[in-house]
């Protein structure tokens, strides 16, 4: 063979395998998976809210899909995170269903299915939980290796890890030829808040519009304020995550999911199947999306979240997994989620009652409106007056801070949205969400919409009928699970 032949084809073939090489360390795609604690739609800026900054959760709704109804599994912690995980409705996961229980490690999670496919899993900030881990069989959280060395200064309330230096310590020690999975888990805007840190740095509290079923006084303005301060944490390190993937030449392969577990930590709203404790902010990118600034207005569950990465792994999906896949949406295959109805649920949240008593209750979602359920109408909703539970005192399935304590300094001074907060429900609820965003008037006894409210709830129990709920059959297993939180918990 002449040798300028030979060495033409060599040039070809070294050509090949360095392309080869290079579709090998570009594969995947890599996920970046985002998620805050407590934060409530529509707090962003592209949802209309004027007052909170989220330049970054904007950038990636506007440069690829934003949902104007997504909705949480689970309007607590714990429960919500292992729904996002494992891909299933809250009631199917046993002790996994709880806040301070434990997600059994039988139940597969789309991470370590992504891990045995070959990808490197790894967290950063609050993965899974709080819950014991051991109990459920586990060796590390199921979100992933954890990368929580790189800590900083910051303000009263804020948690130290240094989220973004945590993931680029990540990103810097992992295997390039592999794809990547990673869980960034802000505890940020979770409380406690440093009173009045917002209004320190720049809001002004006169241009603050509290939730309709919050008072409108001053410690109510400077809590949303704080919260807001909080939110923006969240996405100041959601920025700089994104940074360094484009300067990496990363992030156009790389799917990013920005959410938050549960609604924002207020009366009425987290551990609530209210607007503010179930409807969350959800933006997804992929550089290979099909559309660009595209709104979708089907509901969508978190639970979502699992199915949606593994079939864009090409990683076949459980049977066990209720949730689905939007990835024919991110590919171009559909024009709109799946489906046009969702369903979130709750059990026990806290300690908040004796004998470990939860408030049973399912809900179902649809594009304007949402239906609520209360299996046990008699208990106290939001934990019992007379019931002091540590930490949160009476009541105490609402987070503690400057809004509960006015409603409790002054209740009869807020008469009206202290009930509406703190008193007994009825068994059904209806509330139309674009007319009555802060759910403050239930439409369920009126009689014009009778045939609807059949119609809900028929919708909702054939679905947990289909999904096996306990609650289906009578049953109710999650009292007699045990709490985590430790002695001080259960006093």
């Amino acid at each position: 063979m002449n040798r300028s032949i030979y060495l033409l084809l060599l040039l070809i073939f070294l050509g090949s395998c360095q392309e080869k090489t290079k579709e090998k360390k570009s594969s995947g795609p890599n996920f970046l998976f985002c998620l805050a604690d407590d934060w409530s739609y529509p707090h962003a800026g592209i949802y209309g809210d004027k007052i909170v900054k989220t330049p970054n959760f904007d950038r990636i709704a506007r440069e690829d899909y934003l949902f104007m109804n997504a909705f949480t599994a689970s309007p607590s912690c714990s429960p919500s995170r292992a729904a996002i995980l494992s891909g299933q409705e809250m009631w199917r996961l046993e002790e996994g269903s709880l806040l301070f229980g434990a997600l059994s490690k039988k139940i597969p999670v789309y991470t370590h299915l992504l891990k045995d496919k070959g990808y490197e899993i790894a967290h950063t900030g609050k993965g899974y939980g709080p819950a014991d881990l051991k109990r459920g069989g586990w060796d590390e959280n199921p979100a992933g290796t954890a990368f929580q060395a790189i800590e900083k200064e910051v303000p009263e309330g804020i948690r130290s890890t240094d989220y973004a230096a945590n993931f680029e310590a990540f990103m810097e020690s992992r295997d390039p030829n592999k794809a990547f999975c990673f869980w960034y888990g802000a505890s940020e805007p979770h409380r406690r808040y440093e009173y009045g840190i917002g209004a320190k740095n720049g809001y002004d509290l006169d241009q603050i519009k509290v939730p309709g079923f919050l008072p409108d006084a001053e410690e109510t303005r400077n809590d949303v304020a704080d919260y807001y301060y909080e939110v923006e944490w969240f996405d100041n390190h959601l920025g700089k995550m994104i940074a360094y993937l484009e300067e990496k030449g990363l992030l156009e392969n790389t799917v990013i999911v920005v959410t938050s577990d549960n609604g924002m930590p207020f009366p009425r709203a987290k551990s609530t199947l209210y607007n503010y404790g179930t409807h969350m902010p959800l933006a997804i990118r992929w550089g290979k999306s099909a559309e660009k600034g595209k709104i979708i207005q089907n509901p969508v569950s978190l639970s979502d979240v699992a199915p949606t990465f593994l079939d864009l792994a090409q990683v076949p999906i459980p049977e066990e997994m209720t949730g689905q896949s939007l990835a024919p949406l991110l590919i171009g295959e559909a024009d709109e989620a799946p489906r046009s109805y969702v369903v979130s649920g709750l059990e026990r949240h806290t300690i908040a009652r004796p004998e470990n008593k939860g408030y049973p209750m399912r809900s179902i979602h649809t594009r304007d409106l949402s239906y609520v359920y209360n299996f046990e109408p008699e208990r106290w909703p939001v934990g019992a007056p007379d019931f002091d539970a540590w930490p949160q005192g009476f009541y105490g399935d609402v987070d503690g801070g400057a809004s509960k304590t006015l409603f409790m300094e002054k209740p009869d001074k807020w008469k009206e949205l202290f009930e509406l907060s703190f008193g007994k429900r009825p068994v059904e609820e209806l509330f139309f969400r674009k007319d009555d965003p802060f759910q403050l008037r239930n439409l369920a006894d009126l009689e014009e919409h009778t045939a609807l409210k059949k119609d809900l709830q028929k919708q909702l129990f054939d679905y947990l009928q289909k999904t096996r709920d306990p609650r289906m059959k009578g049953l109710s297993p999650w009292d007699a699970y045990p709490f985590a939180g430790g002695d001080e918990w259960e006093k």
